[in-house]
Parts: structure tokens; sequence; C-alpha cells
């Protein structure tokens, strides 16, 4: 080969290089900057935003209480599942039922308030032992969310009857 069949190969192979190169780099600099640390959480809403918000001896003794009571939650858990397929199963029929569709809705809302009211029991026991600004940050995680601070007015709309 010579030196003028050589260069076209020559520059094919540096712009390859430079194209893999560039793409390796992006890549890594893209990893590396959409890093986040680990408490940073993203979209977490109820009981996981509060429980980011506590200090972590506080997470442990909520999660500690909300395993204890697992036992408890898990029928309720498969009643409300059992019913949603029933749900399913209704919808994706053929011909509809609408009497056992409300009567599996009616299952699964009673298995959800159930369930509900159980987490809701559980959270006011854990509640009773936490000092006044960790309740206030539990406040803030679970009811305050996108309603402004605590003590701020809320603007809320009127409607007219016109």
């Amino acid at each position: 080969m010579t030196a003028q069949s050589l260069k076209p190969w020559l520059l094919v192979s540096v712009l390859l290089n430079v194209f893999l190169i560039g793409g390796v780099g992006g890549g890594l600099y893209h990893w590396m900057a959409g890093a986040k640390p680990a408490d940073m959480v993203v979209n977490q809403h109820g009981l996981r935003q509060a429980m980011i918000k506590l200090p972590p001896e506080r997470r442990r003794e909520l999660r500690q209480l909300l395993r204890h009571n697992s036992a408890d939650s898990q029928p309720l858990i498969m009643a409300g599942r059992a019913a949603r397929l029933g749900v399913i199963k209704q919808l994706e029929a053929p011909t509809l039922d609408r009497d056992v569709l409300v009567t599996e809705l009616a299952k699964a809302r009673e298995a959800d308030m159930a369930l509900r009211a159980l987490v809701d029991t559980t959270l006011a026991q854990f509640a009773t032992t936490l000092p006044q600004d960790e309740r206030q940050k539990l406040v803030e995680a679970l009811y305050l969310r996108g309603q402004g601070k605590p003590g701020e007015k809320l603007n809320k709309p009127v409607l007219n009857s016109r």
C-alpha cells in the first residue's frame, strides 16, 4: 500500500476514534452528572416521604411498627387484590354483570379502608412517641404537600353561581 492509499483509511480511523472517545466521554459525564446522593429521593409520597424527613432512628422505629402490623395487614392486602381482580374479570367479561361489579368494587373499597385504618392507627401510635418538631415534619410530609407552609393562608377559589 502506498501513502496515498493509506490517507483515507487513516482519516476514517481518526474520525472513528474521535467519535468513540467522545461517546464514551459523554456517557461517562452523563452518568457522573446524573448520579444523585442516596438521601435525595424523587417523587415519594405519603409515608415514604414522611420517613425520608425523619431522623434515621425514627425511620427505623416506624418501619418496625409497620412490619409488626404486617401480619394484620396481609389478609387485607390479599382481599383488596382479590376484589380488584374480580373487578378486572367483570370488566373484561363479554357481558357485564353490574351487580357483581358493584359488589367487587365494594369489597375492594372495604379492604382498602380497613388497611388505611390499620396504617393510620399505627401512625397515630408512632406519633405519640415523637417530639413536636418531628411531628411537624410528619404533618408537612403527609398532609401539607402542595398546600403551602403551615400557618400560611390558603387561597381557595371562589365559585360564582351565575
